[in-house]
């Protein structure tokens, strides 16, 4: 399993985990059998009553599953969480809702194989003899799995083009789902300069907390405290993990207010 480097916007390097091509492939089975499942239910439960424009509807979630999940699950569809993988984009922190739009946008080999296996399901394989449309749309996923093969982060087309790529989230050390940070009702910010930093500034500060904790690396701590301290033009007298938690809670407090 790889490992790749990034450095963040504070000059800070994390280290992450690539997961391996068979992990990935096992997530990606689970999110199409799923599909298939929603699909067998559809054309069992659809009865002559129904009005066109429903069916229509119920037909139009299945392409948005990828989409939706990934929103609403932190950058995780159903497979992704089983398997404990998770799209970030490549400084680091939480993919944008922009990014998410383009990977999907660019999911050739996902929606191709679920349609091309129900096409081949419901022709009993008939249609693998027809020749050159389906060897193209094969010539498409393939392609799409070349890429996370070949490229230096494993990234597929999709990830590309929206600058996401996939990570392990079970031997990631620090990489937490969210910024938040639980802070009391009379809870005193100290650093309010920390509404100046952007969202992803701040999904680096609780990685790299999180990973000083899980890792004792302390001087990690230091060299990212000073980082910050400079950027915010801020003094600091806490030790620098006690600092960075400070930062967070800050944020939380202000940002609910």
């Amino acid at each position: 399993m790889s490992r790749l480097k990034i450095l963040t916007s504070f000059n800070i390097e994390l280290d992450f985990e690539i997961p391996d091509f068979h992990k990935r492939m096992f997530a990606w089975m689970i999110d199409v059998a799923i599909a298939i499942a929603y699909v067998i239910l559809m054309i069992t439960l659809v009865v002559d009553n129904i009005p066109g424009w429903i069916i229509s509807i119920l037909w139009l979630i299945l392409p948005f599953y990828p989409l939706v999940c990934e929103l609403t699950m932190n950058g995780q569809s159903i497979g992704k969480k089983a398997l404990g993988i998770r799209v970030i984009n490549e400084s680091g922190g939480n993919a944008s809702v922009g990014q998410f739009v383009i990977r999907w946008l660019l999911r050739v080999s996902d929606l191709l194989a679920i349609y091309v296996l129900l096409i081949i399901i419901a022709t009993k394989g008939s249609v693998l003899s027809e020749g050159p449309e389906i060897l193209f749309f094969f010539g498409l996923i393939i392609t799409d799995i070349l890429c996370v093969i070949i490229s230096k982060k494993s990234q597929r087309l999709g990830d590309l083009a929206a600058g996401t790529l996939m990570i392990n989230l079970r031997t990631r050390a620090g990489l937490e789902e969210t910024v938040f940070m639980e802070t009391e009702d009379n809870y005193v910010p100290l650093f309010p300069e920390v509404m100046r930093l952007s969202d992803r500034d701040l999904n680096i500060i609780k990685s790299v907390y999180s990973s000083v904790l899980k890792r004792n690396d302390y001087a990690l701590a230091e060299r990212t405290a000073a980082k910050i301290e400079t950027a915010l033009k801020i003094h600091n007298s806490q030790h620098p993990l006690t600092f960075l938690e400070t930062l967070l809670k800050d944020y939380n407090y202000l940002s609910t207010r």
